[in-house]
């Protein structure tokens, strides 16, 4: 299966290994923006935001499982999941899914499109 998984830019370390076990197990990342850059102020790199703001969308659009790294803070990832709950109604794709010790922190971890789990070890043992 397709995952993108989205999280703060400061948790990229968490994601990488996260990446290590999903592809260990057979699974493909369809964006890894862990390789970005720190492009804050995004004004300053305008050009850096739009090429990797694209490129995270079509990481999502083209993914079968979407895991957010459930957050009670962040900008970018809460964006990703709206993207990531509209093309679960539309599309009825992809699963998401909230994990981590935040997984309440938000209301719309609550959306019925979503399923918020302890850890990774639950998404796999489901998508199974």
């Amino acid at each position: 299966m397709k995952f993108y998984v989205a999280a703060k830019f400061e948790s990229k370390q968490e994601v990488r290994k996260l990446y290590d076990l999903l592809k260990s197990k057979g699974h493909e990342i369809t964006v890894d923006w862990t390789l970005h850059k720190a492009i804050k102020p995004y004004k300053e790199n305008q050009e850096l935001a739009k090429q990797y703001a694209s490129e995270d969308i079509n990481g999502l659009k083209d993914c079968d499982v979407f895991i957010i790294i459930g957050n009670d803070y962040g900008k970018g990832l809460h964006a990703e999941l709206g993207a990531a709950i509209l093309s679960n109604i539309l599309f009825q794709r992809p699963l998401i899914y909230a994990i981590g010790e935040h997984n309440t922190k938000c209301m719309f971890y609550f959306h019925p499109s979503i399923k918020r789990k302890k850890d990774i070890n639950e998404v796999l043992k489901e998508i199974k």
